[in-house]
């Protein structure tokens, strides 16, 4: 037979001290607080878990916005190579906004001109896909001799862009492999659709 008890429980202080020899002011002893404690952030954890799940199951549900993010180096992307950047197939990319750094003639002012090197290229793979980046995407801001920053937001179906857009992809268009000036960051709002 176990019998268990407080450390209070105990018949006097010498006893107590020897069982318990962190005897605190509190009402309980310390194991029995920790223990309290560990059920304490035990069902917080749990109640966490179940109200997270309900979110991503929804967000699979319906016609659902999803924002997604990318950033990466292009640094010895070869001549003529492709990057598939952003593949968001078989959903859709509503809206994306995208920015790079390269080399060109001139980095804003009166007559800004095109990257020299990096291309995007946005719609559906093997169906269409269309250049994005021009002189007009020329932020002007430079802050490294040779890199300048190109920025442009592309809608769906406007603008010339394709009607089906589940593609962002960077060509190195130059003559020789990107280095490390050359990079890419995206974000597109992707839409969720409810055939998953």
């Amino acid at each position: 037979m176990v019998i268990t008890a407080s450390c209070y429980d105990l018949p006097d202080r010498a006893s107590a001290q020897a069982s318990c020899p962190q005897r605190t002011n509190h009402r309980r002893c310390p194991v029995e607080s920790h223990r309290q404690y560990l059920v304490g952030v035990g069902v917080l954890l749990v109640l966490a878990l179940v109200l997270t799940l309900p979110t991503h199951h929804a967000a699979a549900k319906g016609d659902d916005l999803q924002l997604i993010a990318a950033s990466s180096m292009l640094a010895g992307l070869a001549p003529g190579a492709a990057f598939p950047f952003i593949d968001t197939t078989p959903h859709t990319i509503a809206r994306a906004h995208v920015a790079i750094t390269d080399a060109t003639p001139s980095c804003g002012g009166a007559n800004p001109a095109a990257p020299s090197n990096v291309q995007v290229l946005v719609g559906q793979a093997g169906v269409a896909l269309v250049s994005v980046m021009t002189a007009a995407t020329n932020t002007g801001i430079s802050t490294t001799t040779g890199q300048c920053v190109f920025h442009v937001t592309v809608t769906a179906g406007e603008n010339g862009i394709p009607k089906t857009v589940t593609d962002i992809v960077v060509r190195n268009g130059g003559s020789s492999s990107l280095t490390g000036i050359n990079t890419v960051t995206a974000s597109a709002t992707v839409r969720v659709h409810e055939s998953e």
